[in-house]
């Protein structure tokens, strides 16, 4: 299914099928303000292995957690006074956050990881979702190789039209990578862009 939702007010009706499909142990390609994404409910074992599957052609393909509430980052991650500090002012924001994997990561995620990066959109459709749901979102680049730049929703919709559950359409978005800052040990490493000063 693909639904032509409005870049800057959604339609509340559209993105509540978007809920109930990621209730539903589904994939759903969303817009952000970086690009195309595609995800499903962080807590849903069975949405996480698709989502995995998906993903597989690609040799490394990185994958972050999308939340309601930067609050909610302590489920996955250890998130000491210093980087809750860092993150507050910058969130929703075009970053994402590595923060140390909680233990219980591998068990939530089904994946080991030393590390796990956090993200806060600031794209109207993820206000909308979130009045209306309030779990995580595990979330990866709407591409099946590194060296995919998709940027019209009509590529996309070829690529994963029976690949996922439901598109919600926005129009074309040019790709902006996040800005990825590590927080791990308490340090500010700049992984790709910058650290903006706060707002």
């Amino acid at each position: 299914m693909r639904l032509e939702v409005h870049p800057i007010n959604p339609q509340s009706r559209f993105v509540k099928q978007a809920a109930e499909i990621f209730d539903k142990d589904g994939l759903v390609l969303y817009p952000t303000e970086s690009g195309y994404a595609i995800g499903c409910s962080a807590e849903s074992t069975r949405a996480i292995h698709r989502l995995y599957q998906l993903k597989k052609p690609m040799k490394k393909f990185v994958m972050a957690i999308i939340l309601p509430d930067i609050r909610r980052a302590s489920e996955y991650a250890h998130v000491s006074n210093f980087a809750f500090q860092i993150m507050k002012h910058r969130v929703p924001g075009p970053y994402t956050f590595i923060l140390p994997a909680d233990p219980s990561i591998a068990r939530k995620l089904d994946v080991k990881r030393p590390e796990v990066g956090f993200r806060m959109p600031e794209h109207p459709f993820f206000k909308e979702l979130f009045r209306l749901y309030d779990k995580p979102i595990l979330s990866t680049a709407a591409k099946l190789s590194d060296d995919e730049i998709f940027t019209d929703p009509e590529d996309l919709w070829k690529l994963f039209e029976h690949k996922i559950d439901l598109m919600i359409d926005c129009g074309n978005i040019d790709i902006h990578p996040t800005n990825i800052i590590s927080l791990v040990g308490n340090t500010v490493e700049v992984i790709r862009g910058e650290l903006l000063p706060e707002p």
